[in-house]
C-alpha cells in the first residue's frame, strides 16, 4: 500500500552503519545492504523514527548442494525517504571471527514524509491470480487502483544484469507516464488493457532454477516524463544506476511522487 506525500523541507543528512553479512552473501551484496541500512539510519536519526528492514531468503537445492539467496528491501516503514546521494557512499571491509563485516558511510538529501488519507492498491498477478511467486512461462499482469487521478510508470529491475526495463507505459513516444483515472481499477500488462499494444500476454521466463526481479512502481498526481536521450527520445531500457539517478532527480523535484518496490521470484519448474 502507498500514499501521496505532502511537501516537506529537504535536508542534508549522513550516517554510518555496520553490517554483519551471512555466510552465503557476496561482498557486493553485503555492501549494498550496508549502504541501504546506513541510509535508513540517517533518516531515523534526523526524523526520530525507527529503522526497519524487510528481508527474505530462499533456499534452493541443486545436485545435492543447498544454496541460500538473500534479498532485502528497506525503508517502507520509516517516516522519511532518501532522495539522492550528495556524495558517493564509502564502505570498509573487515572480518570478525570469520564473518564478513561491512561498515558503510552515506551522505545525501532526504525529507520527512507524511501519509495522505488515500492509498494505492497494487497487486501482481500470476495467470490472473494474485501472487509474487511465478514459474517459467507464467502470464504476468498488475492490478492497480487509485482513489485520485495521476500518472503511473512500472519498471522491472534485473539486479543480476544491472539493467532497468520499462514495462509501462508500453510505447510512449512523448515520454509521459501512463495517465490513471481516479476510482478506476486497471489490469495492466495484459490484453485486458485497452492500450496494451501486443497480441500476446506478458510472459515471465527463467533461465536458472530460480530468478529474482524487482518491480518499481512510480506514481504521482503530477505529470512526469520517462528517461530521455539528449535528443528527447524515450529510453525504455538502461543501466540500473542511470535509472536510479533519474528517479532520484525526479523525486527531489516532485514531492507528490511515490515509489513502491516489490520483489518477485520466477522458478524454472
Amino acid at each position: 500500500m502507498a500514499g501521496s506525500l505532502f511537501a516537506q523541507k529537504v535536508k542534508n543528512i549522513s550516517a554510518q552503519y555496520t553490517y554483519y553479512a551471512t555466510a552465503s552473501q557476496s561482498i557486493d551484496e553485503a555492501k549494498r545492504i550496508a549502504i541501504e541500512r546506513a541510509r535508513l539510519q540517517a533518516i531515523a536519526d534526523e526524523f526520530g523514527t525507527l529503522m526497519t528492514q524487510s528481508n527474505s531468503s530462499v533456499v534452493t537445492n541443486q545436485n545435492g548442494e543447498s544454496n541460500v539467496q538473500f534479498f532485502s528491501l528497506g525503508g517502507s516503514d520509516v517516516k522519511g525517504e532518501w532522495l539522492a546521494d550528495t556524495k558517493e557512499p564509502e564502505t570498509q571491509i573487515s572480518y570478525v571471527d570469520n564473518t564478513l563485516v561491512i561498515t558503510a558511510q552515506v551522505w545525501g538529501k532526504a525529507r520527512e514524509t507524511k501519509r495522505a488519507e488515500y492509498d494505492l492498491s497494487i497487486k501482481t498477478l500470476r495467470n490472473g491470480i494474485e501472487s509474487e511467486h511465478f514459474y517459467d512461462k507464467d502470464r504476468f499482469s498488475v492490478m492497480f487502483h487509485s482513489p485520485v487521478s495521476g500518472y503511473l510508470s512500472i519498471w522491472l529491475i534485473d539486479d543480476k544484469l544491472q539493467q532497468a526495463y520499462c514495462l509501462l507505459p508500453y510505447d510512449n513516444g512523448n515520454g509521459e507516464g501512463r495517465e490513471i483515472k481516479s476510482r478506476t481499477e486497471y489490469q495492466l500488462l495484459c490484453t485486458s488493457d485497452e492500450l496494451y499494444p501486443y497480441r500476446e500476454e506478458t510472459i515471465l521466463t527463467a533461465e536458472t532454477d530460480k530468478e529474482f526481479n524487482r518491480l518499481v512502481f512510480i506514481f504521482s498526481t503530477k505529470k512526469f516524463f520517462m528517461p530521455q536521450t539528449a535528443q528527447g527520445e524515450f529510453v525504455p531500457e538502461q543501466a540500473t544506476q542511470k535509472f536510479e539517478k533519474w528517479l532520484q532527480k525526479n523525486r527531489v523535484k516532485d514531492d507528490n511522487m511515490y515509489v513502491v518496490q516489490r520483489m518477485i521470484d520466477i522458478s524454472k519448474e
